[in-house]
């Protein structure tokens, strides 16, 4: 598990425990898609995790962070 610090589109900031691939590069803040989980309201969000191509095409970057519900 890995401590991501994450901006909400709402405007919250909140640090969340994710789970990736070893060669996936974390950067120090990532935009989390949608309301923060206190916003949204539920209880039991889980997050997905969005990556993508890293400048120059050889590594993946930890993108974007997304908070689901568990149903």
């Amino acid at each position: 598990m890995t401590r991501v610090h994450t901006v909400f589109d709402c405007k919250h900031e909140q640090d969340i425990d994710i789970s990736v691939e070893d060669d996936v590069l974390i950067p120090e803040q990532v935009r989390g898609l949608g309301k923060c989980p206190a916003c949204q309201g539920k209880e039991g969000m889980v997050p997905v995790t969005g990556v993508a191509p890293g400048p120059g095409g050889k590594d993946l970057v930890l993108d974007s962070i997304l908070m689901m519900p568990v149903m």
